[in-house]
């Protein structure tokens, strides 16, 4: 047991270094001066959440933190960073412009999927929020003015439960007169909510909690979920919540929370791969959420409920294979747009049917590992669900690759090429997946015992030597 003085010195130390995580977080943040997420503040910010969470490793190994203290300073360093978050609006994004508009539209009674934000149909919704007057326009022009939302010519790609949000958010904020901060808000509380979650999750499987601290004091979850107040911070909120109902047994609530994440941004249908053997009642209610929030505005616009989809497809370049940054590497960027989708269902394919049910969180991040290392984003908040997932399954082997997006993000402002920084970024994960893969396999463990068995057995024939009379 560790003396009462060397307990306070090391909590004082975990304390320390998560004070200086709230003030890298607030110079990224804050309206007070320049500072913007550059490429190099980044990568300290990143640097320096791994310190935290090794302190915070050590400290639970040692006794110094017991699993109340830890929860609470989980939950205390979180809100902090949160709060640290929302000094300032959005550094790095302007996407929350949209999610306002959609809101806007729909609470009009206008499917949000049926005229781009630039249609004159729209021009009683215009207000200065988005549409501000000036001469000349100092961001996106449009037919009558000029717009800051991104892409104004362009229908909207948010799926139905985002808009749901969009929609609960813009009247609980009183419209759009309080410009970013109620989606900054929102964002910081379902952060913390998810923090809440992920320690729930840990006691429910009896597993430390301290690797909580990936998502809780991440800077990358601070700047991009709460600052940014990208929508996907409830797609990581909804899939840890369908853990939980994994872990309790409970198929559909679990089905149920895949088909809302799926319904927020698609790429959480990865989560069906922790169905199991028998996925009839987990699909079944993960299809009917997602079919139940489609159908109205299918029946409202048809095809147009596919938004900007397509059309994001071909401008990230995935219709041409450049975009999958390391299978092109491997075969070439023609070959990969065929390949990449190929191998990424393989390995879907393969987790479904061996990953292990008693532990759907592994089996879940690996399959969203696996989306990533194949599709290579190059926008950090994508890595948001990675995150989550990697403070559910304690899987820290996955922690660069959910820093891998943020380094491509920045590499203008850091002064590295987009491709380069894709490269090396992607690249490290990848190889740190494929060591992780070769000692979870157990070569190098049994390879290592060999060369013990071997050693012990001939340090016992050189003692057998030296006793005289033995043979």
């Amino acid at each position: 047991m560790l003396g009462s003085a060397a307990a306070r010195s090391r909590l004082a130390l975990v304390c320390g270094l998560i004070a200086v995580q709230l003030a890298l977080v607030v110079a990224l943040c804050n309206r007070i001066h320049p500072i913007r997420p550059t490429g190099r503040v980044q990568v300290l910010a990143f640097g320096w959440s791994l310190m935290v969470l090794a302190v915070l490793g050590w400290a639970w190994r040692t006794g110094a933190l017991t699993g109340r203290a830890l929860s609470r300073l989980l939950l205390i360093g979180c809100a902090c960073l949160q709060l640290g978050a929302v000094l300032g609006p959005p550094v790095s994004s302007d996407d929350d412009f949209r999610y306002v508009w959609d809101a806007k539209v729909q609470l009009a009674g206008i499917d949000p999927y049926r005229y781009a934000p630039s249609n004159p149909a729209l021009l009683r919704l215009r207000g200065s929020f988005l549409f501000p007057a000036q001469q000349p326009c100092l961001h996106n022009p449009v037919p009558g003015g000029c717009t800051v939302i991104n892409r104004p010519f362009v229908h909207t790609i948010y799926p139905p439960a985002a808009q749901l949000a969009f929609d609960a958010i813009w009247v609980a904020s009183d419209g759009d007169h309080r410009g970013h901060l109620p989606f900054q808000l929102a964002a910081a509380l379902g952060v913390l909510v998810t923090t809440m979650l992920l320690i729930r999750l840990a006691n429910q499987r009896g597993s430390p909690l301290w690797p909580v601290a990936a998502w809780a004091l991440s800077p990358i979850v601070a700047v991009e979920a709460t600052n940014n107040a990208h929508i996907e911070w409830l797609v990581a909120l909804l899939s840890v919540l369908a853990l939980l109902a994994l872990r309790s047994g409970r198929p559909v609530a679990a089905g149920t929370a895949i088909g809302a994440a799926i319904a927020t941004n698609l790429y959480p249908g990865l989560m069906l791969v922790t169905a199991g053997r028998r996925p009839l009642r987990l699909v079944a209610a993960a299809t009917g959420v997602l079919a139940l929030g489609y159908l109205p505005h299918v029946l409202a616009v048809g095809p147009k409920v596919l938004g900007y989809l397509p059309g994001y497809l071909r401008e990230e370049n995935y219709d041409n294979g450049d975009r999958y940054i390391l299978v092109s590497w491997f075969v070439g960027h023609h070959a990969s747009s065929y390949l990449a989708p190929a191998v990424l269902l393989a390995a879907l394919a393969w987790l479904w049917w061996r990953g292990d049910d008693a532990m759907p969180e592994r089996t879940a991040v690996v399959a969203v590992g696996a989306y990533l290392l194949v599709t290579t984003p190059n926008y950090s908040w994508y890595a948001l669900m990675l995150i989550a997932l990697i403070g559910a399954s304690g899987q820290l082997r996955w922690l660069w690759l959910g820093f891998a997006p943020t380094l491509e993000y920045e590499s203008v402002e850091s002064g590295w090429g987009p491709h380069r920084a894709s490269v090396v970024g992607y690249g490290i994960a990848l190889a740190i997946a494929a060591l992780a893969m070769i000692l979870d396999h157990g070569r190098i463990h049994t390879l290592w015992k060999r060369t013990n068995r071997r050693r012990g057995l001939q340090s016992a024939r050189t003692e057998r030597r030296r006793v005289p009379g033995s043979s």
